[in-house]
Protein backbone atom coordinates (compact mmCIF):
# COMPACT_ATOMS: atom_id res chain seq x y z
CA UNK A 1 0.00 0.00 0.00
CA UNK A 2 1.19 3.59 -0.87
CA UNK A 3 0.80 5.66 2.74
CA UNK A 4 0.78 9.04 0.39
CA UNK A 5 -2.50 7.83 -1.49
CA UNK A 6 -4.39 6.31 1.96
CA UNK A 7 -6.30 7.98 4.36
CA UNK A 8 -5.40 5.39 6.92
CA UNK A 9 -7.05 7.50 9.41
CA UNK A 10 -10.36 7.10 7.74
CA UNK A 11 -10.25 3.38 6.87
CA UNK A 12 -9.37 2.65 10.73
CA UNK A 13 -13.19 4.07 11.44
CA UNK A 14 -14.31 2.16 8.42
CA UNK A 15 -13.45 -0.77 9.71
CA UNK A 16 -14.16 -0.27 13.31
CA UNK A 17 -17.56 0.85 12.57
CA UNK A 18 -17.53 -3.01 10.46
CA UNK A 19 -17.25 -4.34 13.86
CA UNK A 20 -20.20 -3.72 15.49
CA UNK A 21 -22.03 -5.10 13.54
CA UNK A 22 -20.38 -8.30 14.20
CA UNK A 23 -21.95 -10.93 16.55
CA UNK A 24 -19.46 -13.34 16.75
CA UNK A 25 -15.60 -14.25 17.25
CA UNK A 26 -15.24 -16.25 13.83
CA UNK A 27 -16.29 -12.91 12.20
CA UNK A 28 -14.68 -10.75 14.16
CA UNK A 29 -11.30 -13.01 12.78
CA UNK A 30 -12.83 -13.11 9.39
CA UNK A 31 -13.07 -8.89 9.07
CA UNK A 32 -9.50 -8.65 10.93
CA UNK A 33 -7.75 -10.84 9.03
CA UNK A 34 -9.35 -9.12 5.85
CA UNK A 35 -8.57 -5.73 6.93
CA UNK A 36 -4.98 -6.52 8.24
CA UNK A 37 -4.25 -8.39 4.95
CA UNK A 38 -4.80 -5.01 2.97
CA UNK A 39 -1.56 -4.21 5.09
CA UNK A 40 0.16 -6.88 4.15
CA UNK A 41 -0.36 -9.23 7.61
CA UNK A 42 -0.90 -12.86 6.82
CA UNK A 43 -1.67 -14.03 10.17
CA UNK A 44 -2.82 -12.23 13.59
CA UNK A 45 -3.61 -13.06 17.38
CA UNK A 46 -5.25 -11.11 20.36
CA UNK A 47 -4.20 -13.04 23.54
CA UNK A 48 -3.91 -12.35 27.61
CA UNK A 49 0.44 -11.90 28.49
CA UNK A 50 0.09 -13.23 31.81
CA UNK A 51 3.55 -13.02 33.88
CA UNK A 52 5.36 -16.30 34.24
CA UNK A 53 4.37 -17.46 37.66
CA UNK A 54 3.84 -21.28 37.49
CA UNK A 55 2.32 -22.86 34.34
CA UNK A 56 0.86 -19.54 33.42
CA UNK A 57 -0.22 -19.26 29.61
CA UNK A 58 -1.99 -16.79 27.34
CA UNK A 59 -5.35 -16.52 26.88
CA UNK A 60 -6.43 -17.19 22.98
CA UNK A 61 -9.36 -14.14 22.67
CA UNK A 62 -8.94 -13.98 18.98
CA UNK A 63 -6.81 -16.49 17.06
CA UNK A 64 -6.32 -15.89 13.63
CA UNK A 65 -2.67 -17.62 13.42
CA UNK A 66 -2.08 -19.96 11.02
CA UNK A 67 -3.53 -23.58 13.16
CA UNK A 68 -0.48 -25.84 12.24
CA UNK A 69 1.62 -22.52 13.43
CA UNK A 70 -0.34 -22.49 17.19
CA UNK A 71 0.29 -26.52 17.47
CA UNK A 72 3.84 -26.13 17.27
CA UNK A 73 4.26 -22.66 19.73
CA UNK A 74 2.08 -24.64 22.30
CA UNK A 75 3.81 -27.78 21.52
CA UNK A 76 7.49 -26.34 21.54
CA UNK A 77 5.97 -23.97 24.85
CA UNK A 78 7.78 -21.18 23.11
CA UNK A 79 5.50 -18.25 25.10
CA UNK A 80 8.03 -18.34 28.28
CA UNK A 81 10.89 -17.82 26.07
CA UNK A 82 8.97 -15.04 22.93
CA UNK A 83 10.87 -12.16 23.45
CA UNK A 84 8.13 -10.12 21.53
CA UNK A 85 6.03 -11.20 24.40
CA UNK A 86 8.47 -10.20 26.88
CA UNK A 87 8.91 -6.68 25.88
CA UNK A 88 4.92 -6.48 25.07
CA UNK A 89 4.45 -6.68 29.00
CA UNK A 90 7.59 -4.23 29.27
CA UNK A 91 5.77 -1.50 26.98
CA UNK A 92 2.78 0.74 26.42
CA UNK A 93 4.06 1.77 23.24
CA UNK A 94 3.29 -0.41 19.65
CA UNK A 95 6.31 -1.69 18.26
CA UNK A 96 7.58 -3.74 15.22
CA UNK A 97 8.78 -7.50 16.05
CA UNK A 98 12.42 -6.30 14.76
CA UNK A 99 12.12 -3.11 17.50
CA UNK A 100 12.55 -5.49 20.24
CA UNK A 101 15.61 -4.91 22.50
CA UNK A 102 18.73 -7.00 21.49
CA UNK A 103 18.83 -8.66 24.87
CA UNK A 104 15.87 -9.27 24.91
CA UNK A 105 16.37 -11.52 20.83
CA UNK A 106 19.46 -13.20 22.92
CA UNK A 107 17.06 -14.96 24.79
CA UNK A 108 16.73 -18.38 25.37
CA UNK A 109 15.04 -20.05 21.78
CA UNK A 110 14.34 -16.34 20.32
CA UNK A 111 16.48 -17.37 17.51
CA UNK A 112 14.51 -20.97 17.05
CA UNK A 113 11.42 -19.00 17.47
CA UNK A 114 11.95 -16.15 14.83
CA UNK A 115 13.55 -19.24 12.74
CA UNK A 116 10.37 -21.52 13.18
CA UNK A 117 7.84 -18.05 12.63
CA UNK A 118 9.43 -17.55 9.82
CA UNK A 119 8.41 -20.89 8.48
CA UNK A 120 4.97 -20.08 8.75
CA UNK A 121 5.37 -17.15 6.56
CA UNK A 122 5.81 -14.98 9.81
CA UNK A 123 9.19 -13.09 9.16
CA UNK A 124 8.48 -9.89 10.47
CA UNK A 125 5.14 -7.94 12.67
CA UNK A 126 3.74 -5.52 14.83
CA UNK A 127 2.84 -5.80 18.57
CA UNK A 128 -0.09 -3.92 19.87
CA UNK A 129 -0.07 -3.70 23.85
CA UNK A 130 -3.28 -3.52 25.79
CA UNK A 131 -3.92 -3.09 29.51
CA UNK A 132 -6.91 -3.87 30.72
CA UNK A 133 -8.36 -3.01 33.91
CA UNK A 134 -7.04 -4.65 37.44
CA UNK A 135 -3.43 -4.43 35.40
CA UNK A 136 -3.99 -7.60 32.85
CA UNK A 137 -2.15 -7.56 29.95
CA UNK A 138 -2.77 -8.37 26.60
CA UNK A 139 -1.53 -8.10 22.89
CA UNK A 140 -2.41 -7.77 19.57
CA UNK A 141 0.35 -9.44 17.04
CA UNK A 142 0.53 -9.79 13.73
CA UNK A 143 2.78 -11.04 11.24
CA UNK A 144 3.67 -11.24 7.40
CA UNK A 145 6.38 -11.84 4.75
CA UNK A 146 6.98 -8.30 4.39
CA UNK A 147 4.11 -6.29 6.07
CA UNK A 148 3.57 -2.61 5.49
CA UNK A 149 5.42 -0.23 8.07
CA UNK A 150 4.07 3.06 6.89
CA UNK A 151 4.05 5.85 10.06
CA UNK A 152 0.15 6.15 9.24
CA UNK A 153 -0.32 2.57 8.37
CA UNK A 154 0.72 1.93 12.10
CA UNK A 155 -1.43 4.24 14.10
CA UNK A 156 -4.12 2.86 12.03
CA UNK A 157 -3.21 -0.54 12.79
CA UNK A 158 -2.73 1.00 16.57
CA UNK A 159 -6.20 1.90 16.74
CA UNK A 160 -7.84 -1.23 14.92
CA UNK A 161 -6.11 -3.16 16.85
CA UNK A 162 -7.30 -1.99 20.38
CA UNK A 163 -11.09 -2.20 18.75
CA UNK A 164 -10.93 -5.55 18.05
CA UNK A 165 -9.15 -6.13 21.80
CA UNK A 166 -12.43 -4.50 22.89
CA UNK A 167 -14.68 -5.92 20.96
CA UNK A 168 -13.51 -9.59 21.91
CA UNK A 169 -13.78 -8.57 25.45
CA UNK A 170 -17.61 -7.70 24.73
CA UNK A 171 -18.14 -11.09 23.15
CA UNK A 172 -16.18 -13.21 25.70
CA UNK A 173 -17.83 -11.22 28.60
CA UNK A 174 -21.32 -9.48 27.71
CA UNK A 175 -22.43 -6.81 29.83
CA UNK A 176 -25.11 -4.01 30.11
CA UNK A 177 -24.59 -1.04 28.73
CA UNK A 178 -22.54 1.35 30.45
CA UNK A 179 -24.19 4.90 31.61
CA UNK A 180 -22.64 8.18 30.21
CA UNK A 181 -19.69 9.28 32.30
CA UNK A 182 -17.62 12.12 30.24
CA UNK A 183 -18.92 15.53 30.47
CA UNK A 184 -19.89 17.53 26.86
CA UNK A 185 -16.21 19.39 26.91
CA UNK A 186 -15.01 15.89 27.10
CA UNK A 187 -16.74 14.02 24.83
CA UNK A 188 -16.62 17.01 22.44
CA UNK A 189 -12.73 16.95 22.95
CA UNK A 190 -12.51 13.22 22.12
CA UNK A 191 -14.50 13.64 18.81
CA UNK A 192 -11.33 15.47 17.64
CA UNK A 193 -8.99 13.56 18.78
CA UNK A 194 -10.59 10.55 17.40
CA UNK A 195 -10.49 12.66 14.08
CA UNK A 196 -6.45 12.84 14.49
CA UNK A 197 -6.32 16.49 15.43
CA UNK A 198 -3.36 17.50 18.14
CA UNK A 199 -4.14 19.09 21.63
CA UNK A 200 -3.38 22.49 19.92
CA UNK A 201 -5.16 21.96 16.63
CA UNK A 202 -8.26 21.13 19.04
CA UNK A 203 -7.39 24.22 21.19
CA UNK A 204 -7.93 26.32 18.26
CA UNK A 205 -11.04 24.44 17.13
CA UNK A 206 -12.79 24.68 20.31
CA UNK A 207 -11.41 28.20 21.11
CA UNK A 208 -10.01 26.75 24.75
CA UNK A 209 -6.63 26.85 26.11
CA UNK A 210 -4.72 23.56 24.97
CA UNK A 211 -3.87 23.07 28.70
CA UNK A 212 -7.95 23.03 28.99
CA UNK A 213 -7.90 20.46 25.90
CA UNK A 214 -5.09 18.13 27.64
CA UNK A 215 -7.15 18.41 31.39
CA UNK A 216 -10.46 17.31 29.16
CA UNK A 217 -8.37 14.54 27.75
CA UNK A 218 -6.67 13.73 31.20
CA UNK A 219 -9.97 13.19 33.16
CA UNK A 220 -11.93 11.59 30.46
CA UNK A 221 -8.95 9.17 29.88
CA UNK A 222 -9.10 8.52 33.86
CA UNK A 223 -13.17 7.99 33.83
CA UNK A 224 -12.75 5.20 31.54
CA UNK A 225 -10.14 3.75 33.04
CA UNK A 226 -8.13 4.28 29.47
CA UNK A 227 -3.61 4.47 29.77
CA UNK A 228 -3.12 6.61 26.91
CA UNK A 229 -6.05 8.96 24.68
CA UNK A 230 -5.69 6.11 21.62
CA UNK A 231 -7.34 4.04 24.03
CA UNK A 232 -9.37 6.28 25.48
CA UNK A 233 -11.06 6.85 21.94
CA UNK A 234 -11.39 3.31 21.55
CA UNK A 235 -12.97 3.07 24.76
CA UNK A 236 -15.20 5.96 24.28
CA UNK A 237 -16.47 4.59 21.09
CA UNK A 238 -17.39 1.45 22.43
CA UNK A 239 -19.34 3.39 24.94
CA UNK A 240 -21.23 5.16 23.16
CA UNK A 241 -19.69 7.87 24.31
CA UNK A 242 -18.92 9.46 21.02
CA UNK A 243 -19.90 8.49 17.54
CA UNK A 244 -17.63 8.23 14.42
Amino acid sequence: MAGKSIDYGHLAFEVIDRFEGLSSCPEVIGHMSKTLSAFGYTAFLVATAPELIGDAQPDFLLNGWPPAWTEHYTRENFYPDDPVIVHLRRTVDPFQWSEVPASLRAVRRSKQIKHDAAQFGLREGFCVPVFQNGGVIAGVTMGGRQPEFDPHAKRAIHLISLYAHAKALSLAHPSRPARHVLSKGERETLRWVAAGKSSWDISVILKVSEATVNWRIKKATEKLEAINRTQAVVKAIRAKEINI
